[in-house]
């Protein structure tokens, strides 16, 4: 069976300029049923034009029919003009004519064709006088050797690439063998079994002249290549030649055996014409040698006087397959050479353009003893090279292009250059990618990508040039100013440790005078020195409120320092949250009644314990607590609510103050930020405490938060993970009534 289409069309084959030739012969070169060629073209005219003009279904019955009717004559042409008294006919080109029919047809078409074949072979041998016993046999021969020649032809790849190569050549040649063994072994049996002829004798006749047939019909069906352009006179001159050699051979009274001679311009044909040209004069030469040795001529006919008609056929139809096995190579070969220029100079042409048309520079180097040598050189790379100066490619060709760089660079060219290998180099063979510097006067900075070119062994390489001057020099510039940041971060990394040394021993030395300064006003306070009136006692309360708020002051700015510098140390333990709201409440109770405001704690029975530092959770309450109090009127409450949620505690300090603008709600844990609210209203601050809150929560693994309070306010927040993991209370809802009355003020 053929081939389907769909299979077909998985097998690429090279594009290939072919003749143009009836659509019945592309039909047979393409195994199957033909399709309407396009619009326009040249087989929209005359007799194809009507072809093609009919119903697809139309046309598959008449070119059926056609090749059954062709196959039919051409058998009973040769049947009527065998030679008197021999058993087989002379040449029997019904048996390529076959081939072609059922190469053409495909699927249950192909079996029909066949039973087709067999019918009117027998019918043609009946027509031949021949007895039905014989007519039967040679038509089953004749029928099985169609058969083999098909299925060979499809095995071997489709009858379209058959005369492309030389290894379809030895398939085709395979095949016409065993086609014409196949007729020889089954018409020698059918007449020795029916007619008592000599077995073998009639074997070799019928061998020779379908193998003949064979080897001069199908090709002109299984492709071929465009003629040439040769002059006018020369195709004459070579088809005079031809036709006068033959005739002058096998002539009526040409007894000498120069047999040989019509391979001479058989062969000038096959070199310097077209396949289709070689094609008609093997025709040509077999029809006239087979005529003119049927009419007593040449010297088959001479030397066979007195012997059965058959070893004439024979010796003729052996001329003709050996005329074709000599000139059909020839074509082939003649064919394959021409496509291969065709592709060479393509790739040729393809290579130039690609190679001379490159963006980046382009060379082709040649190892010559210990250095690469210039083979070829693009104008990208002329010009890197040579920085303008005036050289030509014709001064760098042959030259070490090593000789072309600086010297660092030409050393490092140089070092990494393989040893010479013998035989061709591993799959995997790599080359070599750098940066070298152009000799004056170019001095350009290139990147060269060095590659070998494997099926040339190490002895050709390309090289491709990129100019990366700017990007070196940019390079330069940015490691430069890099190095400047370097220096100037070092610089300020001095200066900040330098600040935090003197901030931390200036706040270590104002604590000692502050604290004694508060001392004595505790002191003065309590009448220790002496009772005071009322005007002095306002006074010393003024001092102790200021020193408090400067030692405050101080104590922050030491926080802040053990911060930057690592050194914030926390003592770990389990801390129970409550207890820590409580403590804070408790030392800002004072503040809040002084404020006017209501001071509460709300948060679920038991106890909330969490792993960290008692202390500095109650600094960071204490923090948030004293921001609320500073930024709510007289009459507003702050309450710390606590709430537990699966694995944490959330601790959320409430108030109803003024609140926090929406758009600096983003930096309110920023060192030293203070809101333009806290400014309008000169609330006093240092913008600490939050970045302290911040510190101590993340350094419990904890996050703080801020949200606006729904009706005015600020819910101030910081989560921490519980120290026993998940509790399985329900969370405390923030808006209930269950508030610490100790704390409700």
């Amino acid at each position: 069976m053929s081939p389907t289409p769909e299979r077909r069309a998985q097998r690429p084959t090279p594009e290939r300029p072919t003749q143009e030739r009836p659509a019945s012969l592309r039909l047979v070169e393409r195994g199957a049923p033909a399709t309407k060629p396009p619009t326009g073209s040249a087989g929209q005219h005359g007799m194809q034009g009507w072809y093609w003009s009919l119903p697809a279904a139309t046309r598959d019955v008449l070119t059926f029919v056609v090749l059954l009717a062709g196959v039919f004559a051409l058998m009973t042409t040769s049947v009527v003009l065998a030679p008197a008294g021999s058993h087989v006919a002379a040449w029997w080109p019904a048996s390529g004519l076959s081939v072609v029919a059922l190469l053409w047809t495909r699927g249950t078409r192909r079996w029909l064709m066949a039973l087709g074949l067999l019918a009117i072979s027998v019918v043609a041998n009946l027509l031949g006088g021949r007895t039905l016993a014989v007519s039967i046999g040679y038509a089953v021969s004749n029928l099985l050797e169609t058969v083999v020649v098909t299925l060979l032809l499809l095995r071997a790849g489709g009858a379209r690439s058959t005369l492309a190569s030389m290894a379809g050549l030895g398939k085709f040649l395979q095949a016409c063998a065993a086609g014409a063994a196949v007729i020889a072994v089954g018409a020698g049996v059918t007449a020795a079994v029916s007619e008592g002829a000599d077995l073998f004798a009639v074997g070799r006749a019928v061998g020779a002249s379908h193998a003949a047939a064979l080897l001069l019909v199908l090709p002109w069906f299984l492709g071929s290549s465009p003629a040439p352009e040769r002059r006018r006179a020369e195709r004459v001159a070579q088809w005079l030649v031809l036709v006068a050699v033959v005739v002058a051979v096998f002539a009526p009274r040409q007894s000498l055996p120069l047999a040989f001679v019509p391979f001479v311009p058989l062969m000038w044909g096959a070199v310097r014409m077209g396949q289709r040209t070689v094609y008609a004069q093997l025709v040509t030469a077999g029809v006239l040698a087979t005529v003119l040795s049927a009419l007593g001529g040449g010297p088959f006919a001479h030397i066979s006087a007195g012997r059965p008609p058959e070893v004439v056929s024979m010796l003729v139809q052996a001329f003709v397959v050996c005329a074709a096995l000599l000139v059909l190579p020839l074509s082939v070969a003649i064919r394959q050479r021409q496509e291969t220029m065709t592709e060479l100079q393509r790739s040729e042409a393809l290579f130039r353009h690609g190679f001379n048309g490159a963006r980046v520079g382009m060379l082709l180097l040649k190892r010559e003893e210990h250095a690469l040598c210039v083979v070829e050189i693009n104008a990208v790379a002329l010009r890197l090279l040579t920085g303008g100066d005036g050289r030509t490619e014709d001064d760098l060709l042959g030259q070490s292009w090593s000789q072309l760089l600086g010297p660092a660079s030409a050393r490092l060219v140089d070092d990494v250059l393989p040893a010479p290998v013998h035989g061709p180099l591993p799959p995997d063979a790599t080359g070599w990618q750098g940066e070298v510097r152009v000799a004056p006067p170019s001095h350009a900075w290139l990147e060269v990508t060095l590659s070998p070119l494997i099926e040339y062994s190490a002895d050709l390489y390309t090289a491709q040039l990129v100019d990366v001057t700017e990007r070196r020099s940019a390079e330069e510039q940015l490691r430069s100013a890099l190095e400047k940041e370097r220096r100037a971060v070092e610089r300020l990394t001095e200066l900040d440790q330098a600040k935090d040394d003197f901030v931390t021993n200036i706040s270590h030395e104002l604590r000692t005078p502050i604290t004694s300064v508060i001392g004595y006003a505790e002191m003065l306070a309590t009448g220790d020195a002496g009772d005071l009136d009322r005007l002095q006692l306002g006074m010393v309360e003024k001092v102790q409120r200021n020193a408090g708020r400067l030692l405050s002051l101080i104590e922050d700015v030491l926080v802040v320092s053990r911060v930057d510098a690592g050194s914030f140390s926390f003592t770990l333990g389990r801390v129970d949250v409550r207890s820590c709201a409580w403590a804070a409440c408790e030392s800002l109770e004072k503040q809040a009644l002084d404020a006017g405001l209501r001071l509460a704690v709300a948060a679920p029975s038991g106890s909330l314990h969490v792993l960290g530092d008692a202390a500095q959770l109650e600094r960071a309450l204490i923090n948030l607590i004293s921001n609320a109090i500073k930024f709510t009127p007289a009459g507003g409450e702050v309450t710390v609510r606590l709430r537990v949620d699966i694995g944490e505690v959330r601790i959320a300090v409430e108030d109803t103050g003024m609140g926090v603008p929406e758009a600096e709600a983003h930096r309110l844990f920023e060192r030293f930020f203070r809101s333009s609210t806290a400014q309008s209203e000169a609330i006093q601050g240092t913008g600490l405490g939050l970045t302290i809150v911040s510190s101590i929560a993340h350094a419990h693994h904890g996050e703080v938060g801020y949200a606006p309070r729904p009706g005015g306010g600020s819910v101030f927040s910081i989560t921490l993970p519980l120290a026993d993991g998940p509790q399985k209370d329900d969370p405390v809802d923030i808006e209930t009534d269950d508030v610490d009355p100790s704390y409700s003020r």
